[in-house]
């Protein structure tokens, strides 16, 4: 969007339905892997720059607070054990839980290895 002669400033707006005008021109925004990018409308370059300095379009970084503390009994470890917390009476937890399709392997010897057990 050329903001007009006397504003002498180019505002680049990707997501922007134009209005008709009596004139036609060609917008380009050329944006390099450097991070840097250009405009140019009816290519004459018109702006240029670094996309990070120019364009409010990264999150803003946060810094830390100095005077920020946490409590004395902070814990950092994410997962707290309960000290109340029980298990219900019929609370069940086999060593292994049954395949009802595993089958005995071909090459399996009882002799060498014992008798076999599903998983």
């Amino acid at each position: 969007d050329f903001c007009g002669p006397s504003a002498r400033r180019v505002h680049v707006i990707f997501n922007y339905r134009c209005k008709d005008d009596e004139l036609t021109h060609l917008y380009t925004l050329i944006v390099r892997s450097d991070y840097t990018y250009e405009v140019r409308i009816d290519n004459k370059k018109e702006q240029s720059g670094k996309l990070e300095e120019d364009w409010d379009i990264l999150e803003p970084k946060e810094t830390p607070d100095p005077d920020a503390t946490q409590p004395e009994d902070w814990d950092d470890n994410p997962f707290l054990d309960d000290p109340e917390d029980v298990k219900p009476e019929d609370w069940e937890q086999p060593e292994t839980i049954p395949d009802p399709d595993a089958k005995k392997p071909a090459d399996w010897d009882d002799d060498m290895v014992g008798e076999w057990e599903p998983p």
